[in-house]
């Protein structure tokens, strides 16, 4: 929950330094210094994070160090240029999904999180959700492509019946 805790913060302060009407810009920013929290964190209590791995994972040590370098890199990445921000925001996308299976474990196994936030584990699992909806939020353009794909409505009597150009 201290994650969140971070971002709502960061997203204040942000939002007043940047002048009313930039609060997408806020967001990103808020989440830009929540993933770097996040992976700083990674460094400074390795043993925390690394609880949240079954023991099947082999060298979870070194997992946890290349997740913390990720996530300051992906933080970082939300403050670049416009033109490569989709790109980092779909990473972020999918890397906040590749690492929700060790919530899943976290909350099954009950394993303790207080270094980490505390709170009830099962509750970090929709704050992945709340996380990526504020990427998508933050960074509208995430999902540009998808809107590009065509929406024409196709009438079922057509269907079949098409003319090819020659």
């Amino acid at each position: 929950m201290i994650l969140f805790a971070v971002l709502v913060a960061t997203f204040a302060v942000s939002y007043l330094v940047l002048r009313h009407g930039r609060h997408r810009d806020a967001g990103r920013w808020a989440m830009a210094v929540a993933m770097m929290f996040a992976g700083v964190s990674h460094f400074l209590d390795p043993a925390s994070f690394i609880r949240m791995l079954p023991e099947f994972v082999p060298y979870r040590d070194a997992v946890i160090l290349v997740t913390g370098v990720i996530e300051v890199l992906l933080g970082i990445g939300l403050l670049i240029p416009r033109r490569r921000r989709r790109e980092v925001a779909l990473a972020l996308i999918a890397y906040l999904i590749a690492v929700f299976p060790a919530n899943v474990y976290v909350a099954v196994a009950e394993v303790p999180v207080e270094e980490l936030g505390g709170g009830n584990p099962w509750l970090r699992l929709p704050f992945q959700a709340a996380y990526i909806a504020w990427v998508l939020w933050a960074v509208p353009d995430a999902l540009l492509p998808l809107r590009a794909l065509p929406r024409r409505r196709r009438d079922p009597a057509q269907i079949g019946h098409e003319t090819v150009a020659h």
